[in-house]
């Protein structure tokens, strides 16, 4: 090799170092607004449920390990790269290939036995320690301790997923070998300060539910049940989301849990076990029934109202809580269709359902809670007073681009696969009538 002198480049390499450091800035900040919804907030770190603080609990000390470990292996990392570092060629130095100066390399040593050891040994105990507060976690997250003198102590709620928004089939007494006593979508309603069993499961490809202020997630997949508990400390609205990608819309997979008083709770129930009294000519919402019998009675139940020829014999029968059949049809599902108990006709949709729509104006949300009906549901459930909802202001617009065009309202549905809502055609006229029809369905 021949020596030769070559003057360091300081200003590109100065630009150079700028550049890194505005790139990975520019990296980190896109990581960071990626995980932000103010739409949606799921407050990971905020726990509002006696599971949540368990898993909050733990959790907690572990971050703060993990961190001073990270803190101390950067600053090792550091040290040896700032102590051992190779100078840079000054003027005047002989150089050699690799912009190396001839100075001596520091001693090269090979194997320490203590420090292997040490480094092997420390994260194994440690993983040991951490592994076994997380299966004594894990394993009491679906433990249920209801109150005994609740009202209702042995409720069981079986969560059913489906592309892309969510089912809650209440079983009041805990017989899920009977039809549900109650059926909503989007939102699940408890009572406060009680714990309660939920059973897990899909109509058509694997969800996950989430609901991160109340509990960790559980995945629902079609053919299986799996047992969790949803319980709330205190009276509120809490945001949760879909973690498993179960396709387009995914990302607008979203779902609520509203916790109330046992008083309001039981008014709810009430409220949700009266079906709809048909409109009769003259009614003020009476061409708004017209409009969903004639385009969405296809899909989407109104108890009172809406029947379908369940048993294909030509005789319709009037639509009722039998057809949502027992937990037992959830755990045979053949082709992502209930074998029984399924209320709509087989091919319908891939999962074979709909949201109920009985009482559509009581939920603070829709289309898989990817939009607000009303602009102060979340003050108002937080407040105490989420049964005042209905006939406050709501976000119209909204309601009304959702039937005029769901799928361009909902960017990814597919209703062409049979998955979402298609765009019904509507003309103006119908959309006005059948928005003012949905909003009364109190």
């Amino acid at each position: 090799m021949t020596p030769h002198n070559r003057a360091p480049e300081e200003g590109s390499a100065n630009v150079r170092s700028r550049n890194r450091l505005l790139m990975l800035g520019l990296l980190v900040g896109a990581f960071a607004l990626a995980g932000c919804a103010s739409d949606a907030p799921l407050d990971t770190l905020d726990p509002a449920g006696s599971k949540a603080e368990d898993i909050d609990n733990f959790i907690t000390p572990v971050f703060y390990v993990a961190g001073v470990i990270l803190v101390a292996v950067f600053a090792a990392v550091g040290y040896m790269s700032w102590k051992f570092r190779v100078s840079k060629p000054k003027e005047g130095d002989t150089v050699y290939a690799g912009d190396y100066t001839d100075e001596e390399f520091p001693a090269q040593t090979h194997g320490h036995f203590a420090l292997e050891i040490g480094w092997t040994i420390a994260p194994f105990l440690l993983l040991v320690v951490i592994g076994v507060f997380s299966v004594n976690i894990i394993t009491g997250l679906d433990d249920v301790e209801a109150s005994p003198d609740a009202a209702y102590p042995d409720m069981e709620i079986l969560v059913v997923g489906q592309q892309w928004w969510w089912e809650y089939q209440y079983h009041l007494d805990g017989n899920t070998d009977t039809p549900p006593d109650v059926v909503a979508a989007n939102e699940m309603i408890i009572p406060v300060d009680q714990e309660i069993r939920i059973q897990v499961t899909s109509r058509d490809v694997i969800h996950s539910f989430w609901i991160p202020r109340l509990n960790g997630k559980k995945d629902a997949a079609p053919g299986r049940v799996h047992p969790w508990v949803i319980q709330a400390n205190e009276v509120g609205r809490f945001a949760g989301t879909c973690t498993e990608f179960c396709g387009l819309s995914h990302a607008y997979m979203r779902m609520y849990t509203v916790a109330m008083e046992e008083s309001d709770f039981e008014t709810w129930l009430a409220q949700q076990q009266t079906p709809q009294t048909p409109l009769v000519e003259g009614d003020r919402n009476f061409k708004g029934q017209e409009v969903f019998v004639a385009n969405c009675q296809r899909c989407h139940v109104v108890f009172g109202l809406t029947e379908r020829d369940r048993d294909g014999d030509g005789t319709p029968e009037m639509d009722d809580l039998a057809m949502y059949g027992t937990l037992e049809d959830y755990r045979d599902l053949t082709d992502g269709t209930l074998s029984q108990g399924k209320h709509l006709e087989e091919g319908n949709l891939t999962a074979g359902a709909a949201p109920n729509l009985t009482h559509f104006a009581t939920r603070s949300s829709y289309a898989g809670s990817f939009f607000q009906l009303y602009p102060d549901a979340q003050e108002t459930a937080e407040a105490g007073d989420y049964l005042s909802l209905p006939g406050s202001d709501y976000f119209r617009g909204d309601l009304e681009a959702w039937l005029r065009n769901a799928p361009a309202a909902k960017p990814n549905a597919q209703p062409e696969q049979n998955r979402g809502m298609p765009a019904l055609g509507l003309s103006e006229a119908d959309i006005d009538s059948l928005t003012d029809y949905l909003l009364s369905l109190h």
